[in-house]
């Protein structure tokens, strides 16, 4: 049987030392390109050591959906008079949301200020939250042409529970005419 000379052997083991920290290295970087999630984060310049995390998001923007959970497809939003949902921070507005429990869920309903409402009736998860068939009464010279739906804190009532809710309201008109917005969607992440 052939020996291996003594000088070789710490090549060998050199060659397997090597091999091994460049398979790790592969590893690594395979597994951090592979996905992961992304938060924006932001590190206060005081000496408080803090930090703010925020994981709320706001996108979409539609004029006309259909929503299925009510009895039967129901299309809002085709008139163009009554807008739902949440402002982003680029101005447009958010039809698809996110909140982080405990994070208070606001939703306004905008009209133009050429038109003068004066009934609002919301509909979430298709179940009217107004007294059953009265809107409320929507007065243009306190609340101006912006209504304010409050929902509390998310996730801390039955009402923002886990899944995906929808949120649209019809609004009713000084001729007495009516018009529906678009359906705003929100979802709570777990605290």
């Amino acid at each position: 049987m052939a020996k291996t000379a003594p000088g070789r052997r710490p090549i060998v083991w050199i060659s397997v030392v090597v091999l091994f920290v460049v398979l790790i290295a592969v590893v690594l970087v395979v597994s951090l390109g592979a996905g992961g999630t992304s938060t924006a984060s932001s590190q206060p310049t005081s000496s408080t050591n803090s930090t703010t995390t925020t994981t709320a998001s706001c996108a979409g923007s539609s004029t006309s959906q259909t929503i299925t959970i009510v009895s039967g497809p129901v299309v809002v939003g085709t008139t163009g008079k009554v807008a739902a949902g949440l402002t982003c921070a680029d101005g447009h507005l958010g039809t698809i949301l996110r909140y982080i429990y405990g994070q208070p869920i606001r939703i306004t309903v905008t009209v133009p200020n050429s038109l003068t409402p004066t009934a609002i009736q919301t509909l979430y998860d298709g179940n009217p939250q107004n007294s059953p068939g009265t809107p409320n009464a929507w007065d243009v010279n306190s609340t101006g042409h912006t209504y304010l739906l409050d929902y509390g804190s998310a996730g801390e009532s039955l009402l923002t529970d886990n899944g995906v809710h929808d949120v649209y309201a019809i609004v009713t008109f000084s001729d007495n005419s009516t018009a529906t917005s678009n359906v705003v969607y929100f979802t709570v992440s777990a605290k």
